[in-house]
């Protein structure tokens, strides 16, 4: 996306290759003659003060604490006997996953028991050697791109779903959903039924079998990811003015010029400040967006553009 849109705006990009690799380091040359050197994303200069603690998740909970921002309720573990204690002065269900970025990677959702908690624990310090245990939140997953200060684009990111209508099964649903023409690719998947499928249903408690009512979701997956089936839908002209407030606030704490926040809320038009069980899970300094300009539902975001204009300026 950043590609495309330098090649619009007559910004010649090369990228760096060392022995023919890539290195994920490119150069920009600007019409008016100036080169920058980025890895990435290009940032302005003063975007290098950024906080050191932004992509670590615990750190980053405990700083956000001391300034207000909601944060579920956790804490960072190293030994098991330390999880089950802090496990136990938690409302459950919880949701373990590494400390460090993983990409969504080796996270479990709806831990309910310490058997359960033992077992996902070591799951996720596979590719790290502290983990985090925390309340699970309530509501869809957004994804807040803030740049320059200013929020840009605010995606829900949905896990594959289906609606009841009060009419067919959730098979039929299931069926219906996966003829969207977006679901054949190559972006959008069809929704899987397979073990993982099933066992999220059953923890909802339904079957395939079984008629939905009226307005009513199931998921089928604990993943957002397109590769499951997931979707997306832009909300940015519904974000209630207190969640812009909060996530262009983040950012100015963050002292981060690019961040892309995920955010768990049950409703994107309300504020946070009315809603339980909602908050900021992790914010990413290197955040992938190629998913604003290519939502499942409602209107494209030039993200790219807004990360050149804060360039250009």
């Amino acid at each position: 996306m950043l590609w495309r849109e330098a090649k619009d705006r007559g910004i010649k990009v090369w990228e760096f290759r060392l022995f023919g690799l890539p290195r994920n380091i490119f150069v920009a040359e600007f019409s008016n003659g100036e080169r920058i050197t980025y890895e990435g994303i290009p940032i302005p200069a003063h975007g290098v003060h950024q906080v050191s603690w932004l992509d670590d998740k615990a750190l980053l909970k405990k700083n956000f604490c001391k300034y207000g921002f909601p944060v579920a309720n956790g804490g960072s573990v190293i030994t098991l006997a330390t999880a089950v204690e802090l496990f136990r002065n938690l409302v459950a269900p919880v949701i373990v996953k590494p400390r460090n970025g993983s990409g969504s990677r080796h996270t479990t959702l709806h831990i309910i028991d310490e058997a359960e908690l033992a077992r996902v624990f070591n799951v996720a310090t596979q590719i790290s050697p502290a983990a985090i245990i925390e309340e699970e939140l309530v509501g869809a997953v957004y994804r807040a791109t803030v740049v320059d200060g200013s929020l840009v684009a605010t995606l829900r990111r949905d896990p594959p779903s289906v609606v009841g209508d009060g009419k067919k099964t959730i098979h039929e649903l299931i069926d219906e959903a996966n003829k969207h023409p977006a679901r054949s690719g190559p972006y959008f998947s069809k929704i899987k039924i397979n073990p993982a499928a099933l066992k999220e249903l059953d923890w909802q408690k339904h079957t395939l079998g079984d008629v939905l009512p009226k307005g009513k979701r199931v998921t089928f997956h604990q993943k957002v990811n397109w590769s499951v089936g997931g979707t997306t839908a832009d909300v940015s002209d519904n974000v209630h003015p207190d969640n812009r407030e909060l996530f262009e606030r983040v950012a100015e704490v963050l002292k981060a010029p690019i961040v892309g926040i995920d955010f768990i809320i049950g409703d994107m038009s309300r504020s946070w400040k009315e809603q339980k069980r909602c908050g900021i899970i992790e914010c990413n300094s290197m955040p992938f967006f190629d998913n604003h300009p290519l939502p499942f539902e409602g209107k494209p975001r030039n993200v790219a553009g807004a990360i050149w204009d804060m360039m250009e300026i």
